[in-house]
């Protein structure tokens, strides 16, 4: 076996190795993996049908003898001899279906997946699977950048100018994206009594960094 990276075999197999979405995308799919907590189809936020058709336009050669629906990351680095050693879903309350704190937390991701749909780049084809991607990723418990397993939080920034623009060009304040989020939603009327996913995070402070939020001022 070569000592490629599961990462540089990824970009190898690209259509386009130099673009920006082809770098993001690629981590984003070697970052989750299955596991206990979360099958790889429910931890990336995406159908089976939805996550092959991405593969297919991105990273083509890669879909060689990968059973969609199971886990990609894991293809990708057992094709390298290397074995999954990727993130699991850490949500900061447990989603399961059909009891009150996975009913809220489907609340929460629609919510987020609708206000990224509202900004998305008109006839953007990725704009649909990565909403669904990034509302997904909002539901952990760490920051929104490194729970989708990109390099840093500027390249979220890119990602979000490049197909969500009128949004990301929004967040006049620098504010971190998943706190944004929750001022835009505020702003159009969500009821800023309903619990966030930030309340339960451990990086809450880092957020909100003592200033007082839209929600916290009850405006």
């Amino acid at each position: 076996m070569d000592r490629m990276s599961a990462q540089d075999r990824l970009m190898a197999w690209s259509r386009t190795p130099h673009a920006p979405d082809t770098r993001d995308l690629a981590r984003i799919l070697l970052h989750r993996c299955s596991g206990r907590q979360a099958s790889y189809v429910h931890g990336l936020g995406l159908e089976a049908g939805a996550l092959a058709a991405l593969i297919d336009v991105h990273f083509p050669a890669a879909a060689a003898g990968w059973t969609p629906g199971t886990c990609f990351s894991d293809h990708v680095k057992r094709l390298g001899g290397v074995r999954c050693g990727c993130a699991g879903v850490t949500a900061a309350v447990s989603r399961e279906e059909g009891n009150s704190a996975g009913n809220w937390l489907l609340r929460e991701e629609r919510d987020f997946r609708d206000l990224l749909m509202r900004h998305r780049l008109e006839n953007d084809a990725s704009a649909l699977p990565l909403a669904d991607v990034i509302a997904r990723a909002c539901l952990e418990n760490d920051h929104l950048w490194r729970s989708l397993g990109l390099a840093d939080r500027p390249h979220l920034a890119a990602l979000l100018a490049r197909h969500f623009p009128s949004l990301a060009e929004a967040n006049t304040r620098k504010l971190r994206w998943k706190r944004f989020f929750y001022e835009c939603l505020w702003a159009e009327g969500r009821p800023v009594s309903r619990s966030t996913v930030c309340d339960a995070c451990l990086h809450q402070a880092e957020c909100y960094d003592g200033t007082a939020s839209f929600h916290q001022r009850g405006a």
